[in-house]
C-alpha cells in the first residue's frame, strides 16, 4: 500500500508541474508585443490600424505619437496570419498602408518615408 501511495504521489506532482509549465508557456505565448517608433523629423502619428480577414481594425493608438515618442503595442494574440498589413495615420496627411511579417518584428520604427524593422 505505501509502495503504491508513493507512485501515485509521483505522477500527480509530475501532472501538476507539466500542467503548471502548459499554463505559463501559454500566458507567454498568448500575448505578442512590439514597440512602435516614430523615428520622423516632424510628422505625428494620429493612428495605427491592422487588416485582418479583409476588414480594417478600429486604431490601436489612445493618443497621438509624437517624433521620438515610442508607443508599446499588444496584439493580444498569437494566432493568425504573420504577414498582415497596417495602416498608419499621420496629423495633416494621409494615412500610409504598409505591410510586415509579425512573426520577426520587435520594434517598427516609421520614418519620413516609409518604415524599417528589426
Amino acid at each position: 500500500m505505501t509502495l503504491m501511495m508513493a507512485r501515485t504521489n509521483h505522477w500527480t506532482a509530475l501532472l501538476v508541474g507539466a500542467a503548471a509549465l502548459l499554463i505559463s508557456t501559454g500566458a507567454e505565448a498568448g500575448s505578442y508585443r512590439f514597440n512602435l517608433h516614430n523615428s520622423t523629423s516632424q510628422y505625428v502619428i494620429t493612428s495605427f490600424k491592422t487588416k485582418e480577414n479583409g476588414v480594417w481594425s478600429s486604431n490601436w493608438l489612445n493618443s497621438s505619437i509624437q517624433p521620438g515618442e515610442t508607443a508599446v503595442m499588444e496584439w493580444n494574440s498569437d494566432e493568425g496570419d504573420c504577414v498582415v498589413p497596417f495602416r498608419v495615420g499621420w496629423k495633416g496627411y494621409e494615412t500610409e498602408q504598409f505591410q510586415a511579417d509579425w512573426c520577426k518584428v520587435t520594434n517598427i520604427y516609421m520614418q519620413d518615408e516609409g518604415f524599417t524593422w528589426d
